[in-house]
């Protein structure tokens, strides 16, 4: 069960399915694909934890059924991403109940080493490096994840070559998202411990070394006089350039003409065209998860979801003492579903999701038998002194 467990954390964390799908043999890729929840199926079946995460079986009921209800236009691949959301939401959680945030942050730390071999390597990829991960902005997600995780680690030195690495290669990705929530994570990790400052440093070193040689890396010239302009406390129009929020407020008046129950099925997620592995954007989507839960399935969905995330903010920040990793996680998987609306399809998202949940529910056990524990010493010593007084 260990082994199959670390192949579908591969398949799922480093996204092999997709990369071979684009990158190499489409039938190789399918095949990934499927075996990725074949080996789900059958991890559940094996195994002795199958306590289901009811939120977010609750939501995917709601939003699937309100979201066709509305609007069936848009029902192409409908069913397969609703019976493969489901399969990783209530089987999936067995696989991530045995998953320690190790197992995680080595698969992270392989998956980020693609992105570094790729700009040593290979040319011709347009300066902003994605290795497996496809896509520079979903790279960046997963560099900034294994990030934040490595505050948890108490290995020293896996936590310093894991926040180098994981550093070195969210630069390369060239991800706005990524330098942002790097950023902030960063901040926030002061308040673990004032001496976290020197890791700004050296990121703030290491990036102005990838923009003095960003000619020899090949990276993206536009991104980095863009970037640059940040050293110097400007802001190049290249970053304004096709901002998200110009791309959320091309759905405002949808929202807005239909707040209660959405539009349907789909229709915020983009228009693309051609087979799954050749494919060309016709429509961008709204690039917001949460734009997308109220836009395809209405407000009363959103506010479910909200609860869903929102409480994991909430707990992050009760249990930051004894375990601030949670609040990390949670701040940048948020920030990072501010900018993409591939949610359901998002198989890396919805095992952190699943992760964090269960650390927080384990969390809240931990603390309530510590109580208990406390509770029961008080009573004890106020029997004891009260056999003494007789």
């Amino acid at each position: 069960m260990k082994y199959l467990k670390i192949i579908i954390l591969f398949l799922v964390f480093c996204n092999l399915p997709s990369y071979f799908l684009v990158k190499a043999n489409a039938a190789i890729g399918q095949l990934l694909s499927y075996s990725t929840f074949l080996l789900i199926i059958v991890y559940y079946f094996f195994s002795e934890n199958k306590k289901p995460i009811v939120p977010f079986i609750v939501f995917g009921l709601l939003f699937f059924l309100i979201s066709i209800i509305v609007s069936a236009q848009n029902d192409d691949g409908y069913l397969v991403t609703l019976i493969k959301y489901f399969i990783v939401i209530v089987m999936g959680a067995s696989v991530v109940s045995d998953t320690t945030k190790e197992d995680i942050y080595i698969v992270l730390l392989l998956g980020c080493l693609s992105i570094i071999f790729e700009s040593i390597f290979i040319e011709g990829i347009g300066g902003r490096y994605r290795g497996y991960y496809i896509n520079p902005n979903a790279a960046g997600y997963a560099c900034i994840l294994g990030y934040s995780l490595s505050f948890s680690i108490n290995n020293k030195k896996l936590k310093i070559i894991g926040q180098l690495l994981f550093s070195m290669a969210g630069f390369l990705t060239f991800s706005r998202t990524f330098l942002f929530i790097w950023i902030l994570v960063n901040l926030i990790s002061l308040l673990i411990n004032y001496k976290n400052v020197y890791k700004i440093l050296v990121g703030i070193v290491l990036f102005g070394l990838f923009l003095s040689f960003g000619d020899k890396l090949d990276l993206s010239t536009k991104r980095m006089h863009a970037f640059s302009g940040i050293l110097e406390g400007k802001v190049n129009d290249d970053l304004k350039e096709e901002s998200r929020t110009e791309t959320w407020s091309h759905y405002y008046n949808q929202i807005l003409n239909n707040p209660i129950l959405g539009n349907g099925y789909h229709s915020f997620s983009g228009e693309i065209f051609g087979p799954e592995y050749n494919t060309y954007t016709v429509k961008n989507g709204v690039h917001n998860t949460f734009l997308m839960v109220i836009g395809e399935a209405g407000f009363f969905v959103l506010l479910y979801f909200l609860w869903i995330y929102g409480s994991f903010l909430i707990n992050g920040i009760r249990m930051f003492h004894d375990n601030p990793v949670i609040f990390l996680v949670s701040f940048s998987l948020v920030m990072y579903m501010l900018t993409n609306h591939n949610y359901f399809e998002n198989n890396l998202v919805l095992f952190v999701s699943m992760w964090l949940y269960i650390q927080i529910d384990l969390g809240k056990k931990v603390s309530e038998k510590k109580h208990v524990d406390l509770h029961q010493v008080k009573n004890y010593q106020v029997e004891y002194l009260n056999i003494n007084a007789f």
